[in-house]
């Protein structure tokens, strides 16, 4: 992509890694992540190392003042490896139907966020029955990841 480049200014990591694979991708559990900055925020991209046709599109929640209210079970956790929940970083995955007028706009997938461990590398996407959010009037207000 000409308008992407790679996240190491945002010190976040080049490549990250998907232990069990994101839904519907499993075997494909290595990434690289890069950026576009928008007008109203950074617009990331996951690429699979394995196959570049399956890329995926993720934007900051917040950008939205949408805040995640989030618990990582115990295996959640252990393939995050997170010590402290500011290593996470949440993102929303976003989609342009094709065959929807243009002025419809983007969906997003609410119930799937992609997290990512920023310190190691390492990220999970994390499926939300019921997903619980903090609605907030400040989009850049901070996010809240129990654990």
């Amino acid at each position: 992509m000409n308008d992407s480049t790679t996240v190491s200014e945002l010190n976040l990591p080049a490549t990250v890694t998907f232990p069990t694979g994101i839904p519907g991708f499993e075997s494909l559990t290595a990434y690289r992540l890069t950026h576009s900055e928008t007008e109203v925020g950074y617009v990331f991209r996951l690429r699979a190392e394995a196959d570049a046709e399956v890329e995926f599109t993720l934007v900051d929640p917040r950008l939205y003042a949408l805040n995640y209210v989030l618990e990582l079970d115990d295996a959640e956790q252990a393939q995050l490896q997170a010590d402290d929940p500011t290593e996470i970083m949440v993102l929303l995955m976003v989609w342009k139907d094709a065959s929807a007028p243009a002025a419809q706009g983007l969906n997003a997938n609410i119930g799937g966020p992609i997290l990512i461990n920023i310190e190691k590398g390492l990220g999970i996407q994390k499926l939300i029955d019921q997903p619980r959010f903090e609605f907030s009037d400040q989009p850049h207000a901070e996010c809240s990841i129990s654990n």
